[in-house]
């Protein structure tokens, strides 16, 4: 999130992988999860990152209209885009421990989203000056 707002400082144009999909995760999110498993004894292996799902892409533009920013995003293909080591396509995990194991499943990545930027949103784009 930091990079893109600090390349939007400097571009009117950015090419963002649309072909590799995920789950964005706010650490806060993650961090509170993890604080509500520790409290119990349901061990076992979670796969915890907020629900929902986009590509690099669509991340990218959800920031810029969250963040009002107006720049050009336009989506490219894992091959215009090398990167030193390779990255998965779909890179989705299932929550299946949390929802067997009654938790509640974490938030939207894009609610996260706002929230972030909400409360950081002054001090990155300061930080980038």
């Amino acid at each position: 999130m930091k990079t893109m707002l600090k390349l939007a400082q400097d571009r009117d144009t950015l090419k963002v992988v649309s072909d590799q999909v995920g789950s964005p995760t706010y650490t806060v999110d993650l961090a509170r999860f993890l604080e509500q498993l520790v409290q119990t004894e349901r061990y076992g292996i979670y796969h915890a990152s907020n629900s929902g799902v986009c590509s690099w892409y669509e991340f990218a533009k959800a920031i810029f209209e969250e963040a009002d920013i107006g720049i050009n995003v336009k989506p490219c293909k894992t091959e215009d885009f090398p990167r030193p080591a390779p990255r998965p396509k779909y890179s989705v995990m299932d929550h299946m421990s949390i929802r067997v194991n009654q938790f509640e499943d974490l938030r939207d990545w894009r609610e996260a989203l706002k929230e972030f930027l909400d409360k950081n949103k002054e001090e990155i784009l300061n930080e980038n000056c």
